[in-house]
Formats: C-alpha cells, structure tokens, sequence
C-alpha cells in the first residue's frame, strides 16, 4: 500500500512539472538480519512486502551506523545478499508503479567520499564501493527492467581535486549524472 500510495503522489508530482529524486538511506542490514521477518525462505529469497526494513532511528540500526562490514555481506556470495536483493525489489516495484514516463533521478549511497554511512571511504575501500554501486545499477536495470531511474553519482565534498572526487566512480555506463552533497552551513568566500 505505502509503494502504491507514494507511487501515486510520484505520478501527481511530475504531472505538475516536478522533478522526481529518490535518495536512499538503506539501513544497515547487519543490524536488521536478526527480525524473524527478513530471514530468507527456503528458496534463498526474501519477499520484500513481508520484510521490516524500517530503521529504530538512525542512530540504531541505519545508515549513519557504520559497524559489521555492510558491503561485503550484501553483495553476491555474502550471507545477506538476499536482504539487499530484497530491498532493491521494493526500489523496483516502486519505479516500476511509476512508469516509464516519469524518470527519477535516483541516488544510491551518496555521499561516499565521506565516512558517516556504512559505504563510505571508511567502510569499503574505492572498488567495493564501485562495485557495489554496479551490482544496484545491474540489478534494478538489467534483473528486474527497471528503465525510468537516472543513476545519480553524489559524493560529498571531501574531494580537494577532479581526480580524488573519481577515485570512486563506477563508470559511465553506470552513471547518468554527478553532483555532489555540500552544505552551506559555514559557507566561505570564493
């Protein structure tokens, strides 16, 4: 119901000329492993409508928290890559309810530069990261044909040189735009 509904309020948006982003602050899955509702059935899978992905706050179980090498256990081989599986599902049904019409500019594991989420430059060294954003890019895109998101690369603004802010890129053919996030709270002159 929640995919449909703010599927819904997506399709209302762009139809009043909105541009459509979707940043996501995917919870650390090592944390959430133990809920007797994302243990994976016997055929390996997780269904992504009986799973609890919902985060005690981020200070508990979410992004901004770093611990249990994330990254390794989520991809292909690691003991919790059928919850991550299961979580880009709802990615997918949710674009997929969207359409084909409306692009969304989606934003996977921002901020990477930085070491605050459980993917960033402290957790998972350059090519883990690229590789984990090219198995989401895979995965939604060529697994379950998801073809109105524009993949977004978005570090932080740790970089002091165009070639440190793509030490972590994962490859034009994985990406549709960049940015980067930086905040104006102590904004400086020039």
């Amino acid at each position: 119901e929640r995919i449909t509904a703010c599927a819904k309020m997506t399709k209302e948006a762009a139809q009043e000329g909105a541009i459509i982003t979707l940043s996501a602050h995917i919870p650390n899955f090592t944390l959430i492993a133990d809920r007797s509702e994302n243990q994976k059935g016997t055929d390996g899978t997780l269904d992504w409508k009986k799973a609890n992905f919902y985060s005690l706050g981020n200070n508990k179980d979410g992004s901004w928290v770093t611990e249990g090498d994330v990254v390794s256990k989520i991809m292909p081989g690691g003991e919790l890559n059928y919850m991550f599986n299961a979580y880009l599902d709802m990615i997918a049904a949710y674009a997929k309810e969207v359409g084909n019409d409306v692009p969304i500019m989606f934003r996977p594991f921002h901020e990477n530069t930085g070491s605050w989420f459980w993917w960033g430059a402290a957790f998972c060294d350059a090519e883990e990261y690229k590789n984990l954003y090219r198995y989401t890019v895979e995965y939604l895109r060529d697994y379950k044909g998801v073809h109105n998101l524009l993949y977004v690369y978005g570090p932080g603004t740790e970089s002091e040189s165009v070639a440190e802010y793509g030490v972590r890129y994962p490859g034009d053919a994985y990406v549709d735009m960049v940015g980067f996030d930086m905040y104006h709270s102590n904004p400086k002159e020039g």
